[in-house]
C-alpha cells in the first residue's frame, strides 16, 4: 500500500500542537514555519506518531516570506525517517496572511511522496489550529497539490486527545 491508500490520518492534539506553537513563535518575528507529521501506515489508516520541527532558514524578500529546508536537513530527516521506519505523511506551514497553497508551496516541498498532505496555517498560526481554516492539498500521481474541501479533510484527519 502507498500513501495514496490511505482514508485515515490520526493525529494526536500532542503533534499538532508542537508544530503550532513552533509557527506561532517565528511568526511573531514575521517569519514563516513548517513542521512534519511523521509515522507508520496500516493500510488504509496512518498514525502520526512524531511532529518534527527541521532546522529551516527564514526567507524576506520583495515578494514576500518563505521557509527553506537545507539539503543537509533534508538528508539528516530522510536517515532518520529509515532508521526509525517511520513516513513522511504531511508537511504543515504558516503564512502570513490567508491559507493557500503559492507556487513556492509547489515547488519546493518538503513532503513529495504521491499521497502525501500539505496543510497551510493562516495569519502565522496565531490563532487556534483548525481543520476549517487551514489550507489542506494532497500530491497526486501526476505531482500536482490538489486542494482538499473541509468535509473530506474532516473524514481523512482525525485529531486525537
Amino acid at each position: 500500500m502507498t500513501l495514496s491508500d490511505v482514508a485515515r490520518v490520526v493525529v494526536p492534539r500532542t503533534c499538532i500542537e508542537q508544530v503550532q506553537l513552533h509557527m506561532r513563535a517565528v511568526g511573531q518575528d514575521g517569519h514563516e514555519g513548517l513542521g512534519l507529521w511523521v509515522g507508520k501506515q496500516d493500510g488504509a489508516r496512518f498514525t502520526v506518531l512524531e511532529a518534527i520541527i527541521p532546522a529551516q532558514r527564514h526567507v524576506r524578500t520583495a515578494d514576500g516570506v518563505c521557509v527553506v529546508v537545507g539539503p543537509d536537513e533534508l538528508h539528516r530527516i530522510n536517515k532518520w525517517l529509515f532508521e526509525h521506519r517511520l513516513t513522511l505523511v504531511a508537511q504543515i506551514h504558516s503564512h502570513p496572511g490567508r491559507a493557500y497553497h503559492s507556487g513556492t508551496d509547489d515547488d519546493f516541498a518538503v513532503a513529495t511522496r504521491v499521497g502525501c498532505l500539505s496543510l497551510v496555517v493562516p495569519d502565522y498560526a496565531t490563532g487556534r489550529f483548525e481543520l476549517a481554516t487551514t489550507a489542506t492539498f494532497r500530491l497526486d500521481a501526476s505531482g500536482r497539490w490538489r486542494g482538499i474541501r473541509t468535509p473530506e479533510v474532516r473524514r481523512l484527519i482525525e485529531i486525537v486527545e
